[in-house]
């Protein structure tokens, strides 16, 4: 409301001012005119100038004072037509504001969802498109945030349940203490240093603390090395190839982060290929080295794919131990190479497979 009266006093006073100055810039101008034309006349007319001069002077100031009333009607009219135009200027630019003060309430009350009408002048609607961006953009993050709390406590749930249950039974004598029980506890126990170690690597990685070893590094060797790797750990009927093109394959990287990235990029793909192959591809493009690792497992849903680098982040909602994991994984591949001044991408076919990897810049030889 105060920004409604502000508008209108401020187009009623430039309207008022601007006849008013202008009335009294004519006033002056006709009132010198005339003054000029009574001097020159009274040269002219000789012995009767005094009569012309009282009797054109009478007729200057009847003149003048229809110039006033002319000036005060003028501002009265213009003053009636700015304080309209003022109150349709003031409603649309008001009424954006005002649903923008109402978003922000709302976003400030916890209602995410809110979103505000793209209207108004050009500037207004730009800043009514950014605050719908900014809603969105909270709202996944809590969606996010809440979903890392819900998956955290899955995650560690599940182990600490099993291996509680197993210290119980052993401890009540249900459950003899054999090799087999001492496997199935240390697996649950790798599970919970597994997940907790990834916490902590990702904190640090989006702190920015990660500390890198920078070196001339061969990343068609990196490949090799962690695709021999995998293949141990591949279910019975996936295979795991590398596809390692000719030439200069080199990067300035940290050795040991980027074959960290690659062991999470082949992880995730053969948590989600039952049988068929794994592909780890090596190539140059332009000025990057590209790695890619394709896979002919079950594929990601078209409205997931933006969202598989977030952290916590998992299309598979029913968390299956099969495909299971922490969601972390890609979250920090993301990470490390942006940090080696790359990107990643992702393209799936649901049902048929995808393709998740990262470009490099290319090492500069001098």
């Amino acid at each position: 409301m105060r920004l409604t009266w502000e508008v209108f006093l401020a187009i009623v006073a430039v309207a008022l001012t601007s006849v008013l100055v202008a009335g009294f810039i004519a006033r002056r101008a006709l009132s010198n005119a005339f003054a000029a034309y009574l001097s020159a006349l009274g040269m002219h007319m000789g012995p009767g100038v005094g009569f012309g001069r009282m009797v054109l002077g009478a007729a200057e100031r009847s003149f003048l004072a229809g110039v006033d009333r002319g000036i005060l009607i003028s501002a009265a009219v213009a003053a009636a037509i700015a304080a309209v135009a003022a109150i349709v200027l003031a409603g649309y630019l008001v009424r954006p504001l005002r649903q923008l003060t109402s978003g922000v309430e709302a976003i400030a009350s916890g209602n995410l969802s809110h979103r505000v009408d793209v209207s108004g002048p050009a500037e207004i609607e730009e800043l009514a498109t950014a605050f719908n961006g900014m809603a969105e953009s909270l709202e996944r993050s809590e969606t996010l945030r809440r979903r890392m709390v819900s998956d955290v406590a899955h995650e560690l749930r599940n182990p600490i349940a099993a291996l509680r249950a197993q210290a119980e039974a052993v401890a009540e004598g249900v459950m003899p203490l054999d090799d087999a029980r001492m496997r199935s506890m240390v697996e649950d126990l790798e599970q919970l240093s597994r997940l907790v170690h990834e916490l902590q690597e990702l904190a640090v990685a989006e702190a920015g603390a990660l500390r890198y070893d920078m070196s001339r590094t061969d990343l068609c060797s990196v490949a090799s090395r962690e695709v021999e790797r995998a293949r141990v750990l591949a279910h019975q009927g996936v295979d795991v190839e590398l596809a390692c093109a000719g030439g200069e394959l080199e990067v300035y990287a940290d050795e040991f982060r980027i074959a960290q990235a690659v062991r999470n990029l082949l992880g995730n793909a053969l948590r989600h290929t039952a049988k068929g192959k794994v592909v780890v591809t090596v190539e140059r493009i332009d000025g990057w080295v590209r790695l890619t690792v394709s896979d002919t497992g079950s594929g990601i849903p078209e409205k997931d794919l933006p969202y598989i680098f977030e952290r916590f982040y998992r299309a598979d909602e029913a968390r299956a131990a099969a495909t299971g994991g922490a969601g972390l994984g890609l979250a920090i591949v993301k990470r490390i190479v942006e940090d080696h001044g790359g990107q990643v991408f992702a393209s799936s076919v649901e049902g048929r497979g995808s393709a998740i990897g990262f470009v490099l810049p290319v090492l500069a030889y001098e």
